[in-house]
């Protein structure tokens, strides 16, 4: 009965012991510098040397790489802690962790994200109104998605129209907050199509600028690599390959070696004598060595042909067999070709057919703009129907052509492996080398061109913006 005494007492709310294991130790709630308003550096970050060094001279005993490595774990885990009751909705703990004074209502976690925006994503309208309760902040960044965004962007962007609700009429959001990339919670709710945030949201223009600059920043970023690129392989092909054949290997396989032999015959040139007289010494020896070399090469043709006579019969037989098994996998190479081919006029009829489609869509919805007198259809409907033959001609036929001839690059691989065995390998190595290169030049240029039709596109589209916030 007395062991059981001394066994401590769990609440629910007791998250992996952390209340317990603070409440038993109370100085390491000094050490771990709470409340905790950020995510903590590692001890062996540079960023938080300072932290480390006030703790350790704050303390009668310095702190050892053990006690500060033990409480950042601390520190981290109480941050997960929170973050996982949020998304758990679990509101005892959230409570309890911002209660005790543990952690801040604002604090982030390890990727950026503020409670409040965690609890909006969760869609979690109770645990919303508890952070608000305990002291969020309800117009704090927070990062969602790889970008900075308020609660009520997050909302708007999930197309949670209750929590927009919520966050507007009863905590006051303010929707007209510009994101750092230009981004508002009207427009966010609209590129991601949810209208009924839309119709909710008040008109806001503001921040066309701003996101058009950083999609534009992503496009330079593009065609600055696509130019660097072509650079790189023009310079490559025209100068650097032209330079190392013509002036490199020359110069080290042939020049220099040269100069090197003549500068060792010049400095020993008293030796040459000496050296001639015993080559000439030497001569008529080694014509007699040569001369019997080559009678008994002689005497061994007659031996050697018959040798070679001999295995021609059997020559001539792995040919027919080498043959007649290149005769047998023709067939299964034609079935490849034939099976490719049907693939193909199906992708291409298909395109055809989706492009003649586009087309009538098209005509029938600018006749009924006409016969409507733009009622019920707008001229907008009109233009994203030519928008839709213009992709459907220009992007949509050219995929499912290119998409064929990649089959065919493929099909052709494995007939030519079929047929030949590893030379086909090679041979089929050597002109996908010589595809690379013929279409590197094209598709950076593409890739140019795709870039600034993005920037195009897109300032286009923020002029649309413009006149029509909830376009």
């Amino acid at each position: 009965m007395a062991d059981e005494e001394n066994v401590p007492t769990y609440t629910e709310v007791d998250d992996g012991g952390i209340a317990s294991w603070i409440d038993a130790i109370p100085e390491r709630a000094a050490q771990l510098q709470l409340p905790l308003t950020q995510w903590p550096h590692p001890p062996w970050h540079p960023a938080s040397e300072s932290q480390w060094t006030s703790l350790s001279t704050s303390n009668v005993v310095p702190l050892t790489v053990e006690d500060k490595n033990e409480l950042w774990t601390t520190q981290t885990r109480i941050i997960r802690t929170l973050f996982d009751a949020i998304r758990s909705k679990n509101v005892e703990v959230v409570t309890m962790l911002i209660n005790r004074g543990w952690v801040s209502p604002d604090v982030p976690n390890e990727h950026g994200e503020t409670p409040l925006v965690a609890a909006v994503a969760a869609g979690n309208g109770a645990m919303v109104c508890t952070l608000v309760g305990l002291g969020a902040t309800v117009n704090t960044y927070g990062r969602f998605d790889g970008s900075e965004r308020t609660p009520l962007m997050v909302a708007a962007a999930t197309g949670r129209l209750p929590l927009a609700k919520l966050l507007i009429d009863d905590f006051h959001a303010d929707d007209a907050v510009i994101a750092p990339d230009g981004q508002l919670a009207l427009r966010l709710a609209a590129d991601n199509g949810h209208r009924d945030v839309v119709d909710y949201l008040p008109t806001r223009r503001g921040g066309a600028w701003r996101r058009w600059k950083v999609n534009n920043e992503v496009a330079v970023r593009r065609i600055r690599r696509a130019g660097y690129n072509i650079y790189r392989f023009f310079k490559f092909f025209l100068w650097e390959a032209p330079r190392f054949f013509v002036w490199s290997v020359p110069k080290h396989v042939v020049v220099k070696p040269l100069t090197k032999a003549c500068r060792y015959c010049w400095e020993h040139k008293r030796h040459f004598g000496g050296w001639c007289k015993r080559q000439a010494a030497a001569f008529p020896g080694r014509v007699r060595r040569a001369g019997k070399a080559v009678w008994r090469g002689v005497k061994k043709v007659p031996v050697a042909a018959w040798k070679v006579a001999k295995k021609i019969p059997e020559a001539v037989e792995e040919l027919a067999l080498a043959f007649w098994r290149f005769v047998k996998r023709i067939p299964g190479a034609m079935k490849m070709v034939g099976l490719w081919v049907w693939a193909t006029l199906k992708k291409m009829g298909r395109a055809v057919g989706n492009v003649f489609l586009r087309v009538v869509s098209a005509i029938h919805t600018a006749v009924m703009a006409v016969i409507d007198f733009f009622r019920s259809i707008t001229l907008k409907d009109v233009w994203d129907g030519i928008c839709t033959v213009f992709r459907a001609v220009f992007v949509d036929l050219p995929q499912a052509i290119w998409a064929g001839i990649k089959t065919a690059g493929e099909v052709a691989y494995k007939v030519a492996v079929k047929l030949f065995g590893f030379a086909g390998q090679l041979i089929w190595w050597f002109f996908e080398a010589l595809l690379w290169v013929v279409q590197y030049v094209p598709h950076q240029l593409w890739k140019i061109i795709s870039g600034i039709g993005s920037s195009i596109a897109k300032g286009y589209h923020e002029i649309l913006v413009w006149f029509n916030p909830k376009h």
